[in-house]
């Protein structure tokens, strides 16, 4: 039986069973990281691109250093500096991640000792799980850059910290999408984690070329899975949530987007917005 019915109607609302006043979602969440989940994250960026203005195009803001993560499936990505980047405005993502305790989670940094490798290759295979999922996310996406702080600051140069430290505002403000991998505990842990299954009841209706209906366990719970997950315990975690126009959260349970017209849920429900706790940034959600 297929478990992703109507899918493209059903992201997009236009799904003619919401005429019958019934909640349109996914029984079964797909893999996560494999095509109908970064499918589903394309939507809500070209679905927001489109409607909202969360994302101004004319913004000029490019980082220091960004991960040129090249194209699906090499197993190579480097790290570039601003006169490298392609001419004309520079999309990238940004990583909001915890560090994790060194005694439990790879320490991946750039230092003064290995930045002309890094300049030429960094083996996709030699990244920590939470760095190499937000590369598969970032070409997913079609985003060629990726920003991550422990890559793109020079981790033993104080004058380089001293410099990018400042500008920490601006690359959050101006990143296209914040990849928040709230479910991580550290480097090594990743967050496109396997999803808990969920109990569902399939039903038929009476009419024969009717589809089927399934009825399932409630499972979106952005308080529990953002606001009290495992990144809420990173100190600066809140600057990072409130100075991006908008975020893609990995929680274990399902994936959230969010930017200033408020939360799509992985399974489709929308949240409505509340009052935003800073200018640039999104509106905290309310279930609706």
């Amino acid at each position: 039986m297929d478990m992703f019915p109507c899918f493209n109607d059903c992201i997009s609302g236009t799904s003619p069973l919401t005429k019958y006043g019934i909640h349109i979602g996914l029984p079964k969440l797909p893999e996560a990281g494999k095509s109908t989940h970064i499918q589903i994250l394309s939507k809500w960026t070209s679905d927001c691109n489109a409607s909202h203005l969360c994302f101004p195009q004319d913004l000029d803001f490019v980082p220091t250093r960004l991960l040129d993560v090249g194209v699906a499936d090499s197993d190579m990505i480097r790290l570039v500096e601003q006169s490298h980047y392609d001419h004309g405005p520079t999309r990238y993502l940004a990583l909001s991640h915890r560090w994790g305790p060194p005694q439990d989670h790879q320490t991946f940094c750039t230092y003064t000792t290995n930045i002309l490798q890094f300049r030429e290759r960094i083996p996709v295979s030699d990244l920590p799980r939470t760095f190499g999922d937000a590369v598969n996310v970032t070409r997913g996406l079609g985003v060629r850059y990726l920003w991550i702080d422990s890559l793109c600051i020079i981790q033993d140069d104080p004058h380089d910290w001293n410099v990018e430290s400042k500008l920490m505002e601006q690359v959050f403000s101006s990143a296209y999408i914040t990849l928040s991998a709230s479910c991580s505990r550290g480097t090594s842990d990743g967050f496109l984690k396997p999803r808990h299954d969920r109990q569902c009841v399939t039903a038929r209706a009476q009419v024969e070329d009717k589809p089927w209906y399934y009825i399932c366990d409630a499972i979106d719970d952005f308080r529990h899975d953002v606001d009290e997950g495992e990144l809420s315990k990173r100190a600066w975690v809140l600057q990072e949530r409130a100075l991006s126009r908008r975020s893609i959260y990995f929680s274990q349970a399902q994936s959230y987007w969010e930017c200033g017209h408020g939360v799509r849920c992985e399974t489709l429900t929308k949240m409505k917005k509340h009052v935003s706790p800073s200018p640039s940034g999104p509106n905290p959600p309310l279930p609706g």
